[in-house]
């Protein structure tokens, strides 16, 4: 339950520092991403010449499917927000969620009961109920098919990763289990990291070369130090867990974000509620509730 519990905090925590940073300072947010990036891609190489010095991995080509995955919903959220109102494009774009469960279900050849298909979608319109702060905008067509293509390009990244992660097969390179795991799981996140770094090259390029940045370094080693340990948390809840709990974790932290800033309405409180509800109810074991859900109750009531 530690990496659960790590990627939800560390979520909430970047959420807040990046808002606070947009209000307060003018930077290059791609350069910053950038940054995180890198040093993710610097300390994996680390972590895994301590574990096995003379171990090199061969590379996965199967990890460009994730980089052009995230190419595609990168471009399409400067497409959709366009001609979209933004808080309107955020609440429908949560229909990701049921796309996770679907595609999950075709890679791995997993079932889920009636109770969890029924639990995810609370979760989603609790989602969708939350994130809805605006509805005067125009809904068009265009913007609808455009959201539908991100959601399944989003969602079959996820699992995509879960499924690279996850093989099974893989040469020894310590007699102990978990530093096994460990290695392995780094030397995954190494080459995702690789595959992705050249499309935020691409990015922090691409905007103004002449932006004058004030933020303070310490503000800027915050942003990236909880960007790196928020990006190997959700990477490791995709290998100890799955991509479908990864979205939870999403759920969850919108929750704790509402909360944070104090956004009430009839309508978020009834969508806290539902994702609240939802998640313990895609999780929950009548006879033995799983520590997914008790990790899920403990971080909502904080």
């Amino acid at each position: 339950m530690l990496f659960i519990s790590l990627a939800i905090i560390t979520c909430v925590v970047a959420n807040v520092l990046i808002r606070y940073s947009q209000q307060h300072y003018t930077y290059n947010v791609s350069s910053v991403l950038l940054s995180v990036e890198c040093t993710k891609l610097i300390l994996c190489a680390c972590v895994m010449r301590y574990i096995q010095p003379a171990q090199r991995p061969k590379i996965r080509w199967g990890f460009i499917v994730n980089a052009g995955l995230y190419s595609v919903v990168n471009f399409l959220v400067y497409k959709i927000t366009s001609i979209m109102e933004p808080s309107i494009y955020s609440a429908l774009y949560q229909h990701k969620l049921v796309w996770i469960v679907l595609f999950s279900s075709y890679l791995f050849k997993r079932t889920y009961s009636p109770r969890q298909y029924i639990s995810l979608i609370v979760v989603c319109i609790g989602c969708v109920g939350m994130k809805l702060s605006d509805t005067s905008g125009v809904i068009r067509p265009q913007a609808i098919v455009l959201i539908l293509v991100q959601g399944m390009c989003s969602s079959l990244s996820a699992v995509w990763i879960e499924k690279m992660m996850k093989k099974k097969a893989r040469p020894k390179v310590t007699e102990d289990e978990s530093l096994q795991k460990l290695y392995w799981f780094l030397s995954d996140s190494f080459q995702m990291y690789m595959f992705g770094i050249p499309i935020y090259i691409f990015g922090a390029f691409a905007q103004s070369v002449d932006r004058h940045s004030d933020m303070p370094f310490a503000m800027f080693a915050s942003l990236i130090g909880i960007g790196v340990i928020e990006g190997l948390s959700l990477g490791a809840v995709f290998v100890y867990h799955s991509s479908i709990v990864r979205a939870l974790v999403a759920a969850i932290v919108i929750v704790l974000l509402t909360i944070i800033h104090d956004v009430y309405s009839l309508r978020v409180i009834s969508g806290v509620f539902l994702v609240v509800s939802g998640v313990i109810g895609w999780t929950w074991n009548k006879k033995n509730p799983t520590s997914i859900s008790k990790a899920v109750l403990k971080q909502s009531v904080v």
